[in-house]
């Protein structure tokens, strides 16, 4: 198993590195080269700056049974078909069952954006969230490492 974080839209990188650090998992951030994250646990790739680049790197190097840290619901629902497990950085796990109706809800989104001229967006991340997030990617860390049958049995844990 390896943590693969989407760089680009991925709080709280130095917690998920503790977390990472702590059950000896290899950790790999993935950012444009106008984002500059360094660190002596995890290997950075970064990539050309642009539209997806990063999020192609991700794909490409992602592997079943590998666990993927993104706010995109598509660079998510192309993992979920090579087997990743895939956390959004609310702390919900984005499977098989929920990804349609992210998607949806994501493409709704956009036609109510190019309506309106002014759009808010979303709140800001509040404690309670920050901590919520971090607990599910240790869960879903101890769920990959020690727990892999049950991981499969129980997909919507």
């Amino acid at each position: 198993m390896r943590l693969l974080i989407d760089g680009d839209g991925t709080p709280n990188i130095r917690e998920i590195k503790e977390i990472a650090e702590r059950y000896h998992v290899e950790m790999y951030v993935f950012c444009d080269y106008a984002h500059v994250i360094e660190d002596d646990y995890f290997t950075t790739i970064q990539c050309e700056v642009g539209k997806d680049a990063a999020d192609s790197q991700l794909l490409n190097f992602a592997q079943a049974d590998d666990l993927a840290i993104t706010q995109d619901y598509g660079l998510a629902s192309l993992l979920l078909i090579k087997g990743v497990d895939v956390l959004h950085v609310s702390g919900k796990r984005i499977t098989e069952d929920n990804i349609e109706t992210l998607l949806s809800s994501r493409y709704l989104a956009m036609k109510e954006r190019q309506v309106k001229k002014h759009y808010k967006g979303p709140h800001k991340r509040r404690e309670k969230e920050k901590w919520n997030f971090l607990k599910q990617v240790e869960r879903r860390i101890i769920a990959h490492l020690f727990c892999k049958d049950y991981v499969k049995e129980n997909e919507n844990m």
